[in-house]
């Protein structure tokens, strides 16, 4: 299609200008009334819709303050299992140093040699020595009371 005026060409599906509308025009009155009912019905769904905005603002604020609450005691959780895994690593470490103090298989086998060699079971100890002493004195007077004696025979 061409623009007879210009010469150029109107694409197929642009809008047409429609021809001014004949239609017979309603009494003011009756206009009125139909745009005051109508603006009346476009009120309500106006209010409604505030309405409806506040109850979403309204949730959206509990949401919003419950997470708010949820991710500070997760943050305080956090904190603490933080502090409590440093203390486990702490006692770890504390734990691993003294193991390190502790004697290694070899130590204890060259302990078991030294105890094997010296025996400790056939050691006396200061009393028995003391017993021993005292009966070998009491012996050895015993012996020479006797060789003082003469023998009657």
């Amino acid at each position: 299609m061409v623009d007879s005026g210009t010469g150029f060409k109107m694409p197929l599906f642009s809008a047409q200008k429609a021809p001014p509308s004949s239609a017979p025009e309603l009494p003011s009155s009756s206009l009125s009334s139909d745009v005051i009912s109508r603006l009346r019905v476009y009120e309500g769904r106006y209010s409604e819709l505030r309405k409806n905005i506040v109850v979403v603002e309204q949730n959206m604020l509990s949401h919003y303050k419950k997470t708010s609450r949820e991710l500070k005691d997760l943050y305080t959780e956090v904190s603490e299992l933080r502090r409590q895994i440093t203390d486990v690593q702490d006692t770890m470490t504390k734990i691993i140093k003294e193991l390190s103090l502790l004697a290694t298989k070899s130590d204890v086998n060259v302990l078991k040699r030294v105890i094997d060699y010296l025996d400790p079971i056939k050691f006396v100890r200061i009393d028995q020595v003391e017993r021993i002493v005292k009966e070998a004195i009491k012996d050895q007077s015993d012996e020479e009371e006797e060789e003082s004696v003469p023998k009657v025979g």
